[in-house]
């Protein structure tokens, strides 16, 4: 069984959403379908998020397995032959056993176009069409109070009972106009349901007149599930770009993977470093060891020396069984350690065991 990875852009004005729905017509079912003429199998993809009912992507993700295997070129051409032309791959990689479209997530960028002058035909379907005058500056004040950090209860569509942590992370919300086009472009961690429209349906409000930007960090304060009521229009959403991080190694509980913005660092790493060193297969390098579907930390992996060892650093208590599984795959992912050897460390002696690595 081969594991693959997909961009695809579609327009969404034909669509229910992304994800297949008992009723109606999905982005989902599409490929699916595609996926099926092409190996007489039934695949189920899974992708990095869903996105609603006439909502457009120009950079989703998904993965799928097949015991078919072909170029990537070759997966592309057949793909988009078998599928309708506002839904198209526009690239296909070979992906790692470890990597998963949806838990390998780094950020997502979402742009919401706005077209401000007469009501135009050829736009309908990516911008939202504005009939009233806005004040654009008074929107991005407004916006600057969602940066950061926050507890986004009130502008999410998902119950406390579904989706008991709402606390989400925008790295940055930023503004651009092109022409009669106003573009919101946010870019974060990870977003709830209606999320960005929610927001932008907000600054739309402060951009008529109808708030003050202090109103929008009054309603984020509150985390009230009926404060913030509006959704954008969904024409004008787009999900333009979903960056994902490498996961070297990963059980049903743990996994090995680059570090993320908001891990917290040991010693004086720096993030940007780690990253580049990952990114360039750079030694020595450090990777993050993390619970599966959080951001918790149990330890790290350090990659260092010629010929190359490993040390994976491990919090006291973290299962046994499961660290001896993540050794086994290291040393799938990384072979040459297998002359060299790998071995589980407490974290209380790795501080040691890292002034050996000439890490700083």
């Amino acid at each position: 069984m081969k594991r693959y990875c997909a961009v695809v852009a579609y327009e969404g004005a034909g669509y229910c959403g992304w994800q297949s729905q008992t009723r109606g017509d999905s982005v989902q079912e599409q490929i699916e379908s595609a996926l099926k003429q092409i190996t007489g199998a039934k695949i189920n993809i899974v992708a990095a998020g869903r996105t609603d009912a006439g909502v457009n992507a120009r950079g989703q993700i998904f993965h799928f397995d097949t015991e078919m295997e072909m170029p990537c070129r070759k997966w592309m051409g057949a793909l988009n032959g078998h599928l309708p032309m506002d839904i198209r791959i526009r690239r296909i990689e070979d992906a790692g056993p470890h990597f998963h479209a949806r838990y390998c997530v780094r950020a997502k960028r979402y742009d919401y176009c706005i077209h401000l002058g007469e009501y135009d035909v050829f736009s309908r379907n990516y911008a939202y069409q504005c009939p009233y005058p806005i004040d654009a500056q008074k929107m991005e004040e407004a916006s600057r109070c969602l940066i950061g950090t926050h507890d986004f209860s009130s502008f999410s569509a998902n119950s406390w009972q579904e989706t008991p942590n709402q606390v989400r992370t925008i790295y940055s919300i930023t503004f651009s106009r092109r022409d009669d086009f106003l573009t919101i472009s946010y870019y974060g961690r990870g977003f709830l349901r209606y999320m960005v429209r929610m927001m932008t349906a907000a600054l739309l409000e402060v951009g008529r007149g109808r708030m003050e930007p202090q109103d929008v960090r009054m309603m984020l304060e509150a985390r009230s599930k009926t404060i913030a009521r509006r959704n954008a229009h969904p024409e004008g959403l787009t999900l333009v770009q979903v960056d994902t991080f490498e996961v070297c190694a990963a059980t049903d509980r743990l996994m090995v993977r680059e570090y993320l913005p908001e891990d917290p660092l040991p010693f004086d790493w720096q993030l940007a470093d780690l990253e580049r060193r990952a990114r360039d297969k750079t030694l020595p390098r450090a990777y993050a060891l993390s619970d599966r579907h959080s951001s918790t930390l149990f330890g790290w992996l350090i990659l260092h020396g010629e010929p190359l060892q490993g040390e994976l650093a491990v919090r006291e208590g973290t299962d046994p069984a499961q660290v001896q599984e993540l050794l086994g795959q290291l040393r799938e992912t990384f072979p040459q350690l297998q002359a060299s050897g790998l071995s589980a460390i407490p974290l209380s002696s790795a501080g040691n065991r890292l002034a050996e690595a000439d890490f700083y």
